[in-house]
């Protein structure tokens, strides 16, 4: 049975107007061409849709039945194209993005999610946090769409493209009560006989690579009590007395009760955060999120 969109339109025009000829100068179409694509759907169908009367066509009881679904045929037909010409403009899907905590809480993050969602409201997110390292590997996977990442310098050949977002500092985060709050350290060496909490290597191995070679050629070598698996996990074990870490500055927007960031003079570590996703990764929504958060959009 083959029957197309046309004639189900067709159909739905003459039972709207009751007459075939009513129905040919509404559709531009000659009468006669009218009547034989409606004997065609009828013998597709397997029965009589229309018969005629002294007002001129009216539907069949098996008609009826047939004309609700035609008109939901035709109507799901319509709202189906214009759902994927706003798809193919990025204003339907959804999104899944991955980043720290910290900076699901930036104002630029939170700017350009709440300006998508005013612009698109059809469009839809999922953020998961994680660490760099663990966020990269789901966007290689396929996993995220996109993410916000320290890579480090990406190899000519990588499947990721990046734009730079901004480059994070650090600070020292302690309790508001530890002896650090009283006399805070001048340098990372005064630090070599605290008890240290800092995120497992497996979560970001560049980043945490990054920071033990600081704290090494600082004076610094941390005696690790307590592992977290994100920034806030970290600073959860702070607030709860059990060590001191260090966090992006970023982390300040956000800080559990009890924390307190202080600046050490030879705490030098920067952090250039990218934007990252597949070069081929086809989602059309793509763009805009770039742009609303880098300022533009960069061979996407």
């Amino acid at each position: 049975m083959h029957i197309n969109s046309r004639q189900l339109r067709y159909f739905i025009s003459i039972a709207d107007l009751g007459s075939l000829g009513r129905a040919a100068q509404a559709l531009h179409i000659a009468q006669p061409a009218l009547s034989r694509q409606l004997r065609l759907l009828e013998e597709a169908v397997g029965t009589p849709l229309m018969e005629r009367n002294a007002r001129g066509m009216a539907l069949t009881p098996a008609g009826h039945s047939y004309y609700q679904s035609a008109r939901k045929l035709l109507d799901d037909s319509v709202a189906a194209a214009a759902r994927a010409v706003r798809a193919a403009h990025g204003e339907v899907g959804h999104l899944n993005l991955g980043f720290s905590e910290i900076y699901a809480w930036h104002e630029t993050v939170l700017r350009a999610l709440q300006t998508y969602r005013r612009e698109c409201p059809d469009v839809a997110f999922t953020i998961e946090a994680m660490l760099s390292g663990a966020v990269t590997q789901h966007v290689l996977d396929g996993q995220l769409d996109l993410a916000l990442a320290y890579t480090g310098p990406l190899a000519d050949d990588s499947p990721l493209a990046a734009v730079p977002w901004m480059e994070d500092t650090y600070l020292l985060a302690i309790h508001e009560d530890s002896a650090l709050a009283r006399h805070p350290p001048s340098r990372l060496a005064d630090l070599n006989n605290e008890d240290f909490i800092l995120f497992r290597r497996d979560q970001s191995p560049q980043l945490h690579d990054l920071m033990i070679r600081h704290f090494h050629q600082s004076g610094f070598s941390p005696r690790i009590v307590q592992e977290g698996t994100t920034h806030y996990t970290v600073l959860g074990l702070v607030a709860a007395g059990l060590g001191c870490t260090v966090i992006p500055t970023s982390a300040e927007r956000r800080l559990p009760p009890g924390v307190k960031l202080i600046a050490v003079s030879d705490l030098d570590i920067r952090m250039p955060i990218n934007l990252i996703w597949r070069h081929d990764n086809p989602s059309t929504l793509i763009p805009r999120i770039v742009e609303l958060l880098c300022g533009r959009g960069q061979g996407v």
